[in-house]
């Protein structure tokens, strides 16, 4: 019998045997218990710390902590290995238990929509429950069982167009004579066919509800939706649990081809968070998992493929192409997804490797695919996705922008939950004014809005320059040097004996620049490319959680926007859930869809020989070609006279 270890987590008191050698991050994933693991367990962020409490380890990546921690019993969980039974403190910046901000702004129903596009759009959604009376056979009409039912159907759809299981077709006879020929045909979309999907029992159309899931790296969000009249129920997210596996996609892909139980185990996490999510949102609003009978989905091309279990480690390498872009229905329990058993999963379209079906639905959700006016929809992530077009050219880039907007690699930053500084003001080099904390917690770190603020008032007081140096001047009394000779600016103190202090590196500044700066780059060079400038744009859109806590003023004051009216940049919040949700509701969306994704072009940066050259120029505050910020250079020449 293989001998095997208990580890027990505090202070969830959660518990889980394995097997001697394993590590801790190893342990927690298996337990169900997500911890913070940016580098997915390469043992180079220091983020996954617990401390042992009892037991046994080896390793333990000792670099990262004082001799006081480390007597007090502090590793890495990626780097410790277990030797016997242990007690594990997680503490509170290491587990991911929090659920994400979420803003309060709704995404787009149909009658927004058709305002939007100037044109009708009706509520046809991809699974619909229809009500049949189907006239009983005789000797005069004896039709097949399934003859009477299609003709009945037929009536109601306005289609002849029918496909049936066998597994539901041997049902049929039975269930039609127990319900009085009276039964609700389940129907889905599929393109010119009509599956019938399954069959009830009387009259059960008002119980037809749908997931639209969007699928993010770093986080899933579900909204559930009533069928029958398109209203949105609630809305539920969480953390995606393969962030054990790594912070950005690339360490995932790395993960799951490494061997089939890390693939297995990639897919399982995300199939679970979702399911995790579908069953809050049913107990909350009192509906059956069997009365879900589709889930509309939307992520970038490697979150569809490690849920469907699809190899991914092509798009990674050069030419970056994925298994598939365009995929038909599936029945969401094929990948282990809780609703109805016959219930079918929608993937939505992607266009290429770093281009996936979370653009392409925001695409459609803003609008950006009808008007004649040319605009763009920009995604910042750790891939910052760039489309420009109109009603008649679409074209897409992805720039890696790196994880720094997710507070990712940065030595204080953190995801946007409770105890991050989101918002900061400076009163002058040496004081902070004041600064604002998700749940209004103690400070923790700083997540991504934080840090584009805190940079952006770094620039303003003079305590960087424009190449992002930050200046040793003895008289900035919150600049020092760190224990490993590293310049940084202390933001807030430790808020308990034990945590550290919130600053901001060197380091982290660059992380920052070169963020913004991929960003930038790689929307100028997309507008070059195009004959056109930012001027030409009608509109620039945010999308993103990100965007709908940024601090406009200050991302331009960093050059991450480019400098022109307020008025022309618009945050369109969560366009990808806004996309699934409305292609669930209209088959003509979805269909619109993969015309949408068929028609938009991929720029491919990378062989640009402009874009590396851009890019550079882009790594200043806020570019070195400041004649393109005149407002923002306006604003720092008074800033200075301010302060003479």
């Amino acid at each position: 019998m293989t001998k095997t270890y208990t580890i027990l987590f505090q202070p969830d008191e959660v518990a889980v045997e394995v097997a001697p050698g394993q590590t801790i991050l190893a342990a927690a994933a298996a337990a169900g218990v997500v911890l913070n693991s940016l580098c997915g367990g390469d043992g180079v962020c220091g983020r996954c710390r617990v401390i042992v409490r009892s037991g046994k380890v080896s390793g333990g990546g000792m670099e990262f902590f004082t001799r006081e921690q480390i007597r007090q019993g502090h590793v890495l969980a990626c780097q410790t290995r277990v030797e016997s039974d242990l007690v594990i403190e997680l503490p509170a910046e290491t587990r991911l238990a929090e659920a994400p901000a979420e803003a309060d702004r709704d995404v787009p129903v149909l009658a927004d929509f058709s305002q939007l596009t100037g044109r009708g759009i009706q509520l046809r959604p991809l699974v619909r429950k229809t009500f049949c009376r189907i006239p009983p056979p005789s000797l005069d009409n004896n039709l097949s069982d399934l003859q009477r039912l299609e003709t009945s159907l037929g009536r109601a759809l306005g289609t002849t167009d029918f496909q049936m299981g066998l597994k539901v077709t041997r049902r049929l006879p039975e269930l039609i004579r127990k319900a009085d020929w009276q039964l609700t045909a389940v129907t889905g979309h599929r393109g010119p066919l009509t599956e019938i999907v399954d069959l009830e029992a009387g009259d059960t159309t008002r119980r037809n509800f749908c997931i639209a899931a969007d699928i993010g790296t770093t986080t899933v969000v579900c909204h559930l939706v009533d069928l029958s009249d398109g209203q949105t129920l609630g809305r539920a997210a969480k953390y995606n649990s393969q962030a054990a596996f790594g912070a950005d996609v690339i360490r995932r892909i790395i993960h799951a081809a490494a061997a089939p139980d890390t693939e297995s185990a990639l897919r399982e996490a995300i199939v679970g968070d979702l399911n995790e999510l579908i069953g809050e949102l049913a107990t909350r609003f009192r509906v059956g998992l069997g009365d879900i009978c589709l889930i509309s989905a939307a992520g970038n091309t490697t979150m569809m493929h490690l849920m469907l279990g699809l190899p991914a480690e092509h798009i990674r390498r050069e030419p970056y192409t994925g298994a598939a872009y365009r995929l038909p229905a599936f029945r969401a329990a094929e990948i282990g997804l809780q609703i109805h058993p016959r219930g079918l999963l929608y993937c939505l379209p992607c266009v290429a490797g770093f281009v996936g079906a979370d653009i392409v639905a925001g695409i459609f959700a803003t609008g950006l695919a009808c008007g004649e006016k040319v605009r763009m929809l920009i995604d910042i992530g750790t891939n910052g996705e760039i489309v420009i077009g109109n009603k008649d050219f679409l074209v897409c880039a992805s720039a890696s922008a790196g994880p720094a907007f997710e507070g990712a690699e940065c030595r204080s930053g953190m995801r946007a939950t409770r105890g991050a500084i989101d918002h900061i003001r400076l009163y002058d080099a040496n004081r902070v004014l004041n600064y604002s904390t998700i749940g209004s917690e103690p400070a923790a770190g700083l997540c991504g809005t934080g840090y584009v603020d805190l940079v952006a008032e770094m620039l303003r007081v003079g305590l960087i320059d424009k190449t992002g140096r930050l200046l040793d001047d003895p008289n900035h009394e919150l600049v020092r040097t760190s224990a490993d000779g590293e310049l940084e600016l202390l933001v807030a103190p430790a808020a308990k004996a034990g945590a550290e202090d919130v600053v901001i590196t060197q380091a982290d500044v660059s992380n920052i620049l070169r963020a913004k700066g991929a960003i930038y780059a790689a929307s100028s060079v997309l507008l070059h490319a195009l004959s056109l400038s930012f001027n030409d744009l009608d509109q620039i859109m945010i999308a993103g959680a990100f965007g709908n806590f940024l601090n406009l003023h200050n991302a331009r004051l960093l050059g991450l926007v480019p400098d022109i009216p307020m008025e022309r940049i618009k945050f369109v919040g969560n366009a990808t859930i806004a996309g699934a949700k409305l292609t669930a509701l209209c088959s003509d969306c979805y269909d619109e869809l993969f015309r949408i994704a068929d028609r938009t072009t991929y720029f491919e940066l990378s062989t640009d020989p402009t874009f590396m050259d851009e890019f550079v120029s882009a790594c200043f505050f806020p570019h070195t070609n400041v004649q393109r910020f005149p407002s923002v250079m306006a604003e720092l020449a008074d800033r200075r006279a301010e302060s003479k």
